[in-house]
């Protein structure tokens, strides 16, 4: 049985985990100080050190929750019929908000030490995840699942960041070949 104390801890740490996945989201990285996320979860400095320590451990804290529970495309209810709808649903994914505030995380990453040293250890479980999530919706049993599953990520998430900044021109023609090339793989 859960008690109170440890039912307002876990609310308490969801309500921080939420609001700087808010501030991340609004504002970016740099938005997303420690002040700031206290500030907008309405808890005391201490209560968000207490389950953060640092601010690379909070944005950590974040991933691990975009993981577990803001990713659609891990959600076995939203199964896609076929590989045509997995494509739809990948390209969604990756146009959303969860993906937007992980992108803002590992680009930080890149120039900052702490997050980096924090978003390390959770990379291949969180590309692990999310590839046997996505291999998972297509049926396992298919003998190129993995590598097809793979190239679509890639390909998917390299059309979306290439426009990231202003659409780019024939992105969705991309997206509906990969679509056709895709069947053919799979079928062949």
């Amino acid at each position: 049985m859960v008690r109170p104390q440890q039912e307002r801890a876990a609310a308490t740490r969801q309500r921080l985990l939420d609001a700087a996945y808010g501030c991340l989201l609004d504002g970016g990285y740099a938005a997303a100080t420690v002040g700031a996320v206290q500030q907008r979860a309405g808890v005391a400095r201490g209560t968000l050190l207490h389950h953060f320590p640092t601010r690379a451990t909070l944005m950590a804290g974040l991933v691990q929750d975009i993981v577990e529970h803001r990713l659609v495309v891990l959600d076995p209810t939203a199964a896609p019929a076929g590989w045509d709808e997995l494509v739809d649903l990948v390209w969604r994914e990756l146009q959303g908000p969860a993906y937007a505030v992980a992108l803002e995380l590992w680009v930080a990453a890149r120039t900052d030490a702490d997050l980096r040293d924090a978003l390390l250890p959770l990379q291949e479980r969180v590309f692990a995840t999310v590839h046997r999530g996505v291999t998972s919706l297509v049926g396992e049993t298919h003998p190129r699942a993995p590598l097809l599953v793979q190239f679509t990520i890639d390909l998917l998430t390299g059309s979306h960041l290439a426009g990231i900044l202003a659409p780019r021109a024939g992105t969705t023609t991309v997206v509906e070949a990969w679509k056709q090339v895709l069947a053919t793989l799979a079928a062949g």
